[in-house]
C-alpha cells in the first residue's frame, strides 16, 4: 500500500502548490492530461470537467484484411471516463471499459508543473481497479503511479510512469515502468508512442506498444490509435497479462475522443 500512501501525501502537497505565473503558460508535457492510455503528470485547470471515450477494435489487422476494413467491422473494447479537477492540482477520475467490466477510480495530483526554466512535470496517481464481469473472477486491485516528464524545446516530451498494481488478472504485486515519447508536430497535432516493457507471463509474451496521432481543436481532442494491446486500465496494461498474455506483435486499430468544459467560467 506504499504507492497509495505516497499518492495521498502528494495530493496534500499539491493542494499547497502555488499557481504558476503567466510567463510559464504554454510549457506543456502533453496535449491534455493523458497520453494515449497513460496519464501525464498534469491535471486540468481547477473547475474543469473532461470526459473521454476510448475505442479499441478486437480484430488484428493481419487477421482481417480489406473485406472487413482491417478490423473495423469487429467488436471493440470501449471505455468511457470522466475527470474533474475539484481543486487546483488535484483531480478525481472515473473510467469504465467493457472488457471485464473494469472500473477505475483514481485521484491524481500535480506536484511540479513545468516552467520555461525547468520543463519538468511531476505527479502522482493512485486508486482502485474493480473488475466486475460475470465471465471472470470479480476482483479489486489498488494501484499507484509516479508520473514524470521532461520536455525538450517545448516540442519533444519524454515521460515514464513507474506503476504498481496489487492484483492484475493473473499476477500479484506487479511493478512496471511504461515509457512515453511525444512529439508536437504543430501547436495542435502531436505524435505519441507508448511502450510497456514485457512481463514473462508466458514464454511468448511481448512488450505492449502503441502509436497515436492526436489533434486538438479548442476543447476537443481526437486521436487515431494503433497498437498490439487493447488494455486501457492500470490493472490491465501494467502486467502484460491482458486476456491471458500479450503475445501479438501485429496491430489493432482504435481511437480516443475527449471533450473538456469549464464548469465555472470566470465572468
Amino acid at each position: 500500500m506504499r504507492p497509495v500512501r505516497f499518492a495521498v501525501v502528494g495530493i496534500v502537497t499539491a493542494l499547497a502548490a502555488a499557481r504558476p505565473s503567466h510567463a510559464d503558460d504554454g510549457v506543456a508535457t502533453g496535449v491534455g492530461n493523458r497520453f494515449s492510455q497513460t496519464s501525464t503528470p498534469l491535471t486540468n485547470e481547477q473547475g474543469e470537467l473532461e470526459w473521454s471515450f476510448t475505442h479499441r477494435f478486437n480484430q488484428a489487422v493481419k487477421d482481417s484484411g480489406g473485406s472487413s476494413l482491417w478490423g473495423l467491422d469487429s467488436g471493440a473494447a470501449i471505455g468511457f471516463g470522466v475527470d474533474y479537477a475539484f481543486v487546483r492540482n488535484v483531480a478525481f477520475q472515473v473510467y469504465r471499459v467493457n472488457n471485464y467490466a473494469d472500473y477505475e477510480f483514481a485521484l491524481k495530483a500535480t506536484l511540479v508543473r513545468p516552467k520555461a526554466s525547468l520543463p519538468l512535470g511531476l505527479g502522482v496517481r493512485g486508486g482502485l481497479d474493480w473488475r466486475t464481469a460475470a465471465y471472470a473472477p470479480k476482483e479489486t486491485s489498488a494501484f499507484g503511479q509516479v508520473l514524470v516528464s521532461y520536455t525538450i524545446a517545448n516540442r519533444v516530451t519524454v515521460a515514464v510512469a513507474p506503476s504498481y498494481a496489487a492484483n492484475t488478472q493473473f499476477q500479484k504485486d506487479v511493478f512496471n515502468v511504461p515509457i512515453i515519447l511525444q512529439v508536437k508536430i504543430t501547436k495542435s497535432i502531436a505524435a505519441i508512442g507508448e511502450l510497456v516493457p514485457k512481463k514473462n507471463v508466458v514464454p511468448e509474451s511481448v512488450a505492449e506498444w502503441s502509436f497515436a496521432i492526436e489533434k486538438q481543436l479548442f476543447n476537443h481532442k481526437f486521436a487515431v490509435w494503433m497498437g498490439n494491446s487493447q488494455a486501457t486500465t492500470v490493472d490491465q496494461y501494467i502486467g502484460g497479462d491482458y486476456g491471458g498474455a500479450v503475445t501479438d506483435r501485429n496491430m489493432k486499430i482504435g481511437f480516443n475522443l475527449s471533450r473538456a468544459w469549464d464548469l465555472f467560467p470566470s465572468k
